[in-house]
């Protein structure tokens, strides 16, 4: 289904029907509770439950899921999940493998005043052989300092 669906990009406020898989695919997010659900917090995609992440796992002979595009602000008043300032974060485990979420943008957003920063870290995940989908190594940073400018855009030159 999903190599047959269109690759449009659409956002949120922009589905069409022959879309839907993949904006499903791009903004659906795991949940604590079992099923499925509306993502009320995208108005978008789905929730999935660890009953959800248990079956692909085991239906597709998979024993892990890297996933991204979910910030630490997005988790912020999500209490069923766990946080994302650490940068990752193992969102469901099972018998057949687990789901993690993975935010490589450390400082997040970066531009916003400060007040609304999550000030996070931001990792990546190292697979190695033999225990690829067993064993995911996550490795963190920080933001560097960043140099003090009058505004984050410039003017053209005329």
């Amino acid at each position: 289904q999903l190599r047959a669906a269109s690759k449009g990009g659409l956002d949120p406020d922009n589905t069409v029907a022959s879309q839907v898989i993949s904006t499903d695919v791009l903004w659906s997010d795991p949940q604590g509770d079992a099923g499925l659900a509306e993502n009320d917090n995208r108005g978008i995609g789905l929730l999935f439950g660890p009953d959800v992440t248990e079956q692909f796992l085991k239906e597709n002979s998979l024993r892990l899921i890297i996933r991204s595009h979910e910030g630490p602000d997005a988790r912020i008043y999500r209490e069923d999940m766990k946080s994302l300032m650490a940068g990752y974060s193992v969102d469901h485990e099972g018998q057949s493998g687990k789901l993690v979420t993975v935010f490589s943008a450390p400082d997040y957003p970066q531009f916003a005043d400060p007040d609304e920063r999550t000030y996070n870290k931001a990792a990546y995940v190292v697979l190695q052989h033999p225990n690829i989908s067993s064993d995911p190594e996550f490795k963190q940073f920080s933001a560097k300092p960043r140099p003090q400018v009058s505004a984050a855009f410039y003017e053209e030159e005329e």
